[in-house]
């Protein structure tokens, strides 16, 4: 596979909104809000894909995380942030997040990581672009129904 093929998934050049941006210029306390019939608050979603991006980048980084138990326990327990500061960092630990897989998309994709349940560099970061594309989408429709779309940035046009 080509290091470009996960550069531009990661950020989804070509086919659909840029997964940096969806969180981009959204106010804290509207992150937080759950429009009527989404099962998620912007809030929640950050929370969960930052989860499951740390826990992926930690194999490819050799460690071993502790699998949970529960899906439950892969989402944050509230629906919204306590604080701006709190919204900050964990948009922050995301977009870090993005920055450490593009440079493991850097790296040999058909390498085993040390601990990584014999699967390759690739396989990982396939696990990380397809799980943050499912949930930047959901993002997007959220902030969509609560009338905070596009972002700064721009939308999903190119």
């Amino acid at each position: 596979m080509e290091k470009e093929f996960f550069q531009n998934g990661l950020h989804g050049k070509g086919a659909h909104v840029d997964t940096a941006t969806v969180f981009d210029g959204l106010d804290w306390q509207a992150a937080g809000e759950k429009p009527e019939n989404c099962p998620h608050s912007a809030w929640e979603l950050l929370g969960h894909m930052v989860y499951w991006q740390e826990f992926m980048l930690a194999y490819l980084q050799g460690e071993i995380p502790k699998s949970p138990e529960h899906a439950v326990e892969s989402w944050p327990s509230s629906t919204a942030p306590a604080s701006e500061e709190e919204w900050n960092n964990t948009v922050s630990r995301f977009l870090e997040g993005l920055q450490r897989a593009e440079q493991e998309a850097a790296k040999d994709l058909t390498e085993k990581g040390p601990s990584g349940r014999g699967r390759t560099r690739a396989e990982w970061l396939m696990g990380i672009t397809l799980h943050n594309t499912y949930h930047a989408g959901q993002a997007v429709l959220v902030r969509r129904t609560l009338g905070a779309w596009p972002p700064p940035s721009g939308g999903e046009t190119w």
